[in-house]
């Protein structure tokens, strides 16, 4: 696990490919608030959540520096352990090796390519994947001006399975012939080129067809943003909008189906495009007079749909993504609830599986000193991770202020042969405030 996350932070891949990216929790408030951030993260955070709400009055300047790095898993990792631990395609080689004569092979080899059978039936009829989603800003907000790097990752593998080539077919190279292996019996009959060609899992392997696929894109944002307010008869209602300079770093490619689940990340190393573009967001708020402390806010990230080259000239399009948020300042302002609810709802690299979060949660700051806060977020496009808890930290000065961010699924999995939550997430914050 350690390994795993040192080397997607390191990587700093991410996103989807042609399609929209998940609107991924950042920063320091909003990852111990459920992911809410669109009506509540003012300041140096705002051009990432909602630059409108750099219209709100509160610290003429703010400065915040955080990094983390989560891992998201859908199913995939215990299974790429097992074709591991089977070693599938050294299993398999000895098997073709020992064609054409029965009782040659090993009782360990012969358990082996049966378990890895099994296990590529089952992965061929289900969405599966492993995501590294490391991230970081840094932002300086200055009154209603902003300008940050913020950086936000997704670098998946997910498996490309063949159904219809599974069977324990083999080439016989040295006599140029064809073999039906049956491991129950040890014993091998002859077969034509077209039937090896058509059903054999060793030709899937071999061919390309049963692969391991790699794609990622690294975001980095340099935005320049900017908030204004307008009082009017009903309320304050702000807007703002963010014009950004992105750097990518995209990543698509394809390993073998057996490689340990521990070595995916070391796979991305030197198969990436670097390319730039550039992007836009726009975001509002609306602080009602009758309701004292409510604000509700909206955002529109991306909507210019901004692209990034691969390495196989494949595009990946972020796709635009709008997400609304309300925020309730409560009991003389040391209570803070929010809640967000994205509005659309993302593809992501992984068939069959798209991300539309809902999450909130409350900030308790009863002095400057200290805050402590609780949260819960779920996604309701699907539900492989149940329900993601998430908690925050803060202790320090207002000028200086340390905070410690934590995100786990209810829901786990398996990684490296240890049981692991679903979905993680950690990030470490310094924040100063004047």
């Amino acid at each position: 696990m350690k390994r795993l996350v040192r080397s997607g932070f390191g990587i700093c891949v991410a996103a989807v490919a042609a399609s929209a990216m998940s609107f991924q929790p950042l920063g320091f408030e909003s990852m111990g608030m459920g992911g809410a951030g669109v009506a509540s993260a003012t300041g140096a955070m705002a051009p990432y959540y909602n630059p409108s709400l750099l219209a709100v009055k509160g610290h003429t300047t703010e400065i915040t520096l955080s990094a983390g790095a989560g891992v998201s898993e859908y199913n995939l990792a215990e299974n790429l352990d097992r074709l591991s631990n089977d070693d599938l395609t050294g299993t398999l080689d000895r098997i073709a090796q020992n064609a054409p004569l029965p009782g040659q092979n090993s009782d360990e080899d012969r358990a082996n390519i049966q378990d890895a059978q099994s296990v590529l039936r089952t992965m061929a009829g289900q969405s599966s994947g492993l995501v590294l989603t490391p991230g970081a800003a840094f932002g300086v907000q200055i009154k209603q001006f902003a300008v940050g790097l913020y950086m936000t990752s997704d670098a998946t593998a997910s498996p490309v399975i063949d159904g219809n080539r599974l069977d324990l077919m083999v080439y016989d190279s040295a006599n140029d012939l064809y073999y039906y292996y049956d491991p129950e019996t040890d014993t091998y009959s002859l077969i034509t080129q077209s039937e090896y060609e058509n059903k054999s899992l060793e030709y899937a392997l071999n061919s390309g067809k049963t692969y391991l696929a790699l794609k990622g894109l690294s975001v980095a944002e340099v935005p320049l943003s900017y908030g204004h307010a307008f009082e009017t008869a009903y309320g304050t209602f702000g807007v703002g909008g963010s014009l950004k300079y992105m750097y990518g770093i995209t990543y698509n490619t394809k390993v073998s189906i057996d490689t340990n689940s521990g070595d995916v990340s070391d796979s991305f190393d030197n198969r990436d495009k670097r390319t730039s573009s550039f992007g836009a967001d726009i975001g509002a708020y609306f602080a009602p007079n009758k309701v004292p402390n409510l604000r509700v806010g909206i955002v529109a990230k991306n909507i210019n749909s901004p692209e990034f080259d691969t390495v196989t000239d494949e595009v990946y399009t972020l796709d635009p993504m709008a997400r609304a948020g309300v925020y309730y300042a409560g009991l003389d302002h040391w209570l803070d609830v929010a809640l967000d609810i994205d509005l659309t709802s993302n593809k992501t690299f992984l068939d069959g599986i798209e991300s539309q979060y809902i999450g909130g949660g409350v900030n308790i700051h009863p002095t400057q000193f200290f805050s402590i806060r609780l949260g819960a977020m779920q996604n309701m496009a699907d539900d492989t991770f149940g329900t993601v808890l998430t908690a925050g930290l803060g202790v320090g000065f207002k000028q200086l202020h340390i905070d410690l961010s934590g995100m786990v699924s209810t829901e786990t999995g398996y990684y490296d042969g240890n049981e692991i939550p679903r979905y993680a997430r950690v990030n470490l914050a310094l924040v100063s405030r004047w």
